[in-house]
C-alpha cells in the first residue's frame, strides 16, 4: 500500500517550482473556460460604451500564500486534489473581482479592487477620462449641429427644384397645347390641301378619259374616212376609164403640108388674133357670156394613117400596162417596212436592226439578233409585213425569256407598242404571237413574288416582302400588262377574237397576280384586264370542259373577295403604300365584282351573282370589308371619300346578291366560317340602318341606309328591332 502511495505521491511534483505549476494551472483554465470567458467578452462588447479600466494583469493574479508554505508527502498536510480545488477557488475570485467590481466609477473617480480584495482609487485617471468624454460629446454636438444645417440647406434646394420643375413642367405643358394646336392646324391645311390636289387629280384624270374617249372616236372617224375614201377613189378610177366608142373612118385631107400627123398643132400658128372673125355685136344690156373654163377642147385633126386604140397591135397595150402606176398595197407595205426598220426607242439613238446586230443569245454567242430576223423575214410569206414582223419578234422574245436573256426584252416591248398603235395594225391576227410570250414576260418578277406571300407558305402567315435578288427589273410586268390589256379593250368588238385571246390566257396567270404581294401598279392594271373576260355567261379565262370554267370562276371569286381586306406588301427596299393607294385599289375589286355579279354585257344572266351566293365565304368577307371600311371613317382619314364609295358599293352588291339569291343563302352557316364575320355584321348594318349623317358619316347615301334597314330585319326579331330603335332615336331613316 505504501508503494503505491509512493508511487503515485512522485517527487517530481515537489520539485516542480511554484510559478510552473501556476502556470499549468492557468494553461488548464484557459482550456476548459476559455469558450466562455470569449463569450462574455463579446456580449460585453455588444453593450454601450462605458469607461471600463482594469488594471489588474495576469501579474497581479498572486498564488494562494499556502502555496509558498512547501508542499508534503505526509497524509497530515494538505492535500494535492485540495490543493488544485483551492487554487481554482481563489482564481475565479479574482476573476470575478476583475469582471464586475473593478468596472466601477463614480463621479469620475476610478474604483479597482488590488489583489487582496482592498479597493484602490485613481483619481487622475478618471478625471482624464471624463475631460476626455466632455471633448467627445462637444464634437457630437458640434456634428450633429453641422448635420442639422446640413439637412435644413438640402430641403431648401429641395423646395427650390421642386418649384423649378413645377414651372418647366407648366411651360412644358403649355408648349404641349401649343404644339397639338399647331399640329391640328398643319393637319387641316394638308387635308385642305390633299383635297384640292385630289380635285385637280381627279379633274386632270376625268379630263384626260375624255380626251382619250375623244381621240378614240376621232380615230374610228377617221378610219371610217379612210375607208370612205378608198371606196371614192375606187369607184372614180373605174368611171374614169375611157368608155368604148365608135372608131373613126380616116379621111384624106384636101390640101396635104408634109407635115407628120403628129406634128399639126391643134390651133395654127400663122393665124392672128387680128385676122379672127368679130364676134356678135352685143345689144344694151344683155349680159356677155363669159368662156367657160370647162369648155371642150377644140378638135384635133386626125390624119390620115392615124391608128386607133382598138386597132393598135398587143405589144403596144403591153408597154401602155407596164408604164401604169403601182397598187396602193404595196406603197403600203413599203411605207411599213421603212417606218419599223426606222425605229428607236429614244429619238437619237440608234436604230432597232443596229441595237439587234450587236446583241447575240448566249446560246449563238456568234449570230446576232438581227440576223435571225432577217432569216425569219425571209422564210414567212403571210400577205402582211406587220404580222411577219411581229411573229418573228415574238419567237425571238420567247427564245431570251427561256434562256433567261433579259437585255432585248425592254426593245421587243418597246417595238411591239409601236407596232400596236399603228391604226392598221392587224390585232387578230397578233394574238397568237404575242399573248403567249406576254403572260411569260409578267410571270418572270410575278412567280418569285407570289412564292413569297402568305398564300404560297402556308407556315408561314406573316407576308414577306420580295429581296430585289430575285427580281428582274430589265423585265417591266406593268409594261408587259398594258400591252395585254391594249390588245384585250381593241378586240371588244370584234367578233370572235376576244374568245381567242382569252382562251390562250392561262387560269394560273390570272390567279398569281391577284395576290398582294404583287405591285399595286400591276393589279391596278390586271383588275380592267380581267373585266374585259366577261361573257354571257362566263368569265375569266375559257376552259375546255364546264367543270374547269366553274372551278376557275369560284377562284377567281374567291381571291377577289378576300383581296378587299389582304394586306399589300411592297418589294424590299420600296417604299410602304400608302393608304389611299390601298384603298383605290380595293375600290376597283370592288367595281370588277359588281360587273361579274351584275353582267353588263347581258343583264339578265345572273351566273356571276350565284357563284357569289354560293360561294362559302364571299358574302361574309364583303360584310367584314364593310365593317372595316365603315369603322375607319371615324378616324376622318385623308381617303374618305373612297372609303363612303366602298361602303355604298359593298352594300349594293351584297343587297342585290342576296335579293338575286335568297333562298340559296344559309347566312348563318356562311357568317360562322368567318371568324369574327357574326358579330361585324349585326355592327355594320345597325351603323349604317341609323346613320344619321354626321361629319363622319356624311356621303352615305340613303339608299345604302334603306337596304341595311331592310336585311337588318330580315336577321332581328320585332323585339330587337325596337330596343335597336329606341337606341338610336336620331335615325336619318326616321
Amino acid at each position: 500500500m505504501e508503494d503505491i502511495d509512493d508511487d503515485y505521491f512522485s517527487d517530481d511534483l515537489d520539485a516542480l517550482p511554484p510559478g510552473t505549476l501556476y502556470e499549468l494551472e492557468q494553461h488548464a483554465y484557459q482550456a476548459t473556460q476559455g469558450a466562455a470567458a470569449q463569450q462574455e467578452q463579446q456580449r460585453t462588447l455588444e453593450e454601450p460604451p462605458q469607461p471600463v479600466h482594469s488594471r489588474q494583469t495576469a501579474a497581479t493574479l498572486k498564488p494562494p500564500p499556502r502555496l509558498h508554505t512547501g508542499l508534503t508527502n505526509d497524509y497530515d498536510t494538505l492535500e494535492v486534489g485540495e490543493l488544485e480545488a483551492e487554487v481554482y477557488d481563489n482564481v475565479d475570485g479574482q476573476q470575478a473581482f476583475v469582471q464586475t467590481p473593478s468596472r466601477a466609477v463614480s463621479n469620475g473617480v476610478w474604483v479597482a479592487h488590488n489583489a487582496d480584495g482592498a479597493m484602490e482609487i485613481d483619481h487622475d485617471y478618471g478625471q482624464a477620462q471624463v475631460y476626455e468624454i466632455n471633448a467627445r460629446m462637444q464634437q457630437l454636438e458640434q456634428e450633429k449641429e453641422q448635420m442639422r444645417r446640413e439637412l435644413a440647406e438640402a430641403k431648401a434646394q429641395a423646395e427650390t427644384k421642386a418649384g423649378e420643375i413645377a414651372i418647366i413642367r407648366s411651360k412644358q405643358n403649355r408648349m404641349v397645347e401649343e404644339y397639338d394646336r399647331q399640329l391640328a392646324a398643319l393637319r387641316q391645311a394638308m387635308a385642305d390641301q390633299e383635297t384640292t390636289h385630289r380635285e385637280a387629280v381627279d379633274a386632270a384624270m376625268s379630263e384626260g378619259k375624255m380626251l382619250a374617249t375623244e381621240n378614240l372616236f376621232l380615230q374610228h372617224d377617221l378610219a371610217e374616212e379612210v375607208h370612205q375614201l378608198r371606196s371614192y377613189k375606187t369607184r372614180h378610177r373605174a368611171s374614169d376609164k375611157a368608155a368604148p366608142v365608135t372608131p373613126k373612118k380616116s379621111r384624106t385631107l384636101p390640101f396635104r403640108d408634109g407635115f407628120d400627123d403628129e406634128e399639126i398643132a391643134v390651133v395654127s400658128p400663122s393665124k392672128s388674133a387680128a385676122r379672127s372673125k368679130r364676134g356678135t355685136p352685143t345689144v344694151p344690156g344683155k349680159r356677155k357670156r363669159q368662156a367657160s373654163v370647162d369648155s371642150p377642147v377644140p378638135l384635133q385633126l386626125s390624119p390620115a394613117g392615124h391608128i386607133n386604140r382598138a386597132d393598135a397591135p398587143a405589144d403596144i397595150s403591153e408597154t401602155v400596162s407596164e408604164e401604169q402606176p403601182r397598187p396602193r398595197e404595196s406603197i403600203t407595205q413599203t411605207y411599213f417596212v421603212k417606218r419599223i426598220f426606222n425605229h428607236r426607242m429614244l429619238p437619237g439613238q440608234e436604230t432597232d436592226i443596229e441595237a439587234f446586230a450587236k446583241v447575240c443569245f448566249p446560246s449563238e454567242p456568234h449570230k446576232p439578233i438581227s440576223g435571225f430576223i432577217m432569216e425569219e423575214l425571209a422564210r414567212t410569206d403571210m400577205g402582211d409585213f406587220l404580222l411577219e414582223y411581229m411573229y418573228t419578234i415574238g419567237q425571238l422574245w420567247r427564245r431570251a425569256l427561256t434562256e433567261r436573256f433579259y437585255k432585248p426584252v425592254p426593245r421587243f416591248m418597246a417595238l411591239t407598242r409601236y407596232v400596236l398603235m399603228m391604226d392598221v395594225a392587224p390585232l387578230p391576227g397578233l394574238v397568237g404571237a404575242l399573248v403567249g410570250v406576254l403572260q411569260d414576260s409578267v410571270e418572270v418578277n410575278a412567280v418569285p413574288r407570289f412564292k413569297y406571300s402568305p398564300a404560297a407558305r402556308e407556315k408561314a402567315r406573316i407576308p414577306r416582302s420580295t429581296p430585289q435578288s430575285d427580281l428582274h427589273l430589265e423585265v417591266d410586268s406593268t409594261e408587259a400588262l398594258h400591252l395585254l390589256y391594249y390588245i384585250s379593250s381593241q378586240l371588244l368588238h370584234v367578233k370572235g377574237a376576244l374568245d381567242d385571246l382569252w382562251t390562250q390566257i392561262r387560269y394560273t396567270f390570272v390567279l398569281v397576280m391577284l395576290h398582294g404581294s404583287q405591285p399595286l401598279k400591276d393589279i391596278m392594271v390586271m383588275l380592267p384586264f380581267l373585266s374585259t373576260s366577261i361573257r354571257a355567261g362566263s368569265f375569266g379565262p375559257i376552259m375546255s370542259s364546264e367543270q374547269d370554267q366553274a372551278d376557275v370562276q369560284k377562284w377567281i371569286i374567291d381571291r377577289l373577295s378576300f383581296m378587299l381586306s389582304e394586306a399589300v406588301t411592297p418589294d424590299e427596299g420600296c417604299e410602304s403604300y400608302t393608304a389611299h393607294d390601298i384603298c383605290a385599289m380595293r375600290l376597283e375589286v370592288l367595281l370588277l365584282l359588281e360587273s361579274l355579279a351584275f353582267n353588263p354585257p347581258a343583264p339578265s344572266k345572273d351566273h356571276g351573282s350565284e357563284i357569289i351566293a354560293t360561294h362559302p365565304t364571299a358574302l361574309p368577307r364583303l360584310f367584314r370589308s364593310m365593317h372595316d371600311e365603315l369603322d375607319a371613317l371615324y378616324s376622318s382619314p385623308p381617303e374618305q371619300e373612297l372609303r363612303v364609295a366602298m361602303v355604298n358599293g359593298l352594300m349594293r352588291l351584297i343587297f342585290g346578291v342576296m335579293r338575286r339569291h335568297g333562298p340559296l343563302i344559309n347566312m348563318q352557316e356562311k357568317l360562322a366560317s368567318v371568324s369574327g364575320s357574326k358579330q361585324k355584321h349585326l355592327v355594320v348594318l345597325t351603323r349604317l340602318a341609323f346613320c344619321d349623317g354626321s361629319v363622319l358619316e356624311a356621303g352615305i347615301d340613303d339608299e345604302t341606309v334603306d337596304m341595311a334597314h331592310e336585311l337588318l330585319e330580315e336577321w332581328t326579331n320585332p323585339q330587337e328591332a325596337e330596343s335597336l330603335a329606341e337606341a338610336f332615336p336620331s335615325s336619318r331613316r326616321d
